[in-house]
């Protein structure tokens, strides 16, 4: 199965794309990227309701007495099974009713196993398709953030070059049709600037409440920190 394997790969690429620096090998004496998005993980599989209660549909089984317990005593009906003939020849000597009874704690093992089996394997998948879940939202919580501050770069750029246009305007060099332009331009980004802001943090907030469960105020905080 390549499934963690990929899920590695894609943790590793979350983390280059929120710290570039990571990357380069920078120094920093902040928070590791890893370390919080790891903690992220954590907190979700651990507070998720959905997954909390197939976690606890699985210890349920896993403590239920073994069928029969307490009214099969496989070790007397064992050495009530057999008995040695004149000829050094096995006999079997349980009745019928022994017979049934065993047949039906073997069959009610079984079932307890599979069922229990089965209920493992639906909390990991549960598990899986909500680390996915949540790596799908984080990844885009980073593309809404790096829209965010290529807007403010954009800005940034419009009002140097609007504030140039504002002198060669009153120099006369320039029409006001030019200036009015570059101004609009600003507008638009700064508009675009809050909407990028806005969603992301909807994002956070949504991503919060839908997976941290009870925890979902210290979710929302550990998301800020990416």
């Amino acid at each position: 199965m390549k499934k963690p394997e990929n899920m590695l790969v894609l943790c590793l690429i979350l983390v280059l794309l929120f710290n570039p620096s990571v990357a380069w090998g920078q120094a920093t004496s902040e928070p590791q990227p890893a370390d919080v998005f790891q903690q992220i993980i954590q907190l979700v599989v651990e507070n998720n309701p959905i997954l909390e209660s197939q976690r606890s549909f699985v210890n349920t089984i896993e403590e239920m007495p073994e069928p029969g317990a307490g009214f099969i005593n496989l070790e007397e009906l064992q050495s009530r099974s057999r008995r040695v003939g004149e000829e050094g020849v096995e006999i079997p000597l349980l009745s019928l009713s022994a017979v049934i009874q065993v047949e039906t704690f073997v069959q009610r093992k079984l079932d307890r196993e599979k069922t229990l089996a089965q209920a493992k394997q639906s909390y990991e998948n549960l598990k899986a398709s909500l680390i996915s879940n949540l790596m799908a939202k984080v990844t885009e919580m980073a593309k809404l953030e790096n829209k965010r501050e290529n807007l403010q770069e954009l800005k940034s750029f419009l009002e140097t070059r609007r504030d140039s246009l504002e002198k060669q305007v009153k120099a006369g060099i320039q029409e006001p049709s030019a200036l009015f332009d570059v101004t609009e331009r600003v507008m638009q980004t700064s508009l675009g600037i809050k909407d990028a802001a806005s969603e992301l943090e909807i994002l956070k907030l949504e991503t919060a409440i839908s997976l941290g469960g009870e925890k979902w105020e210290d979710l929302l905080d550990l998301l800020n920190q990416v």
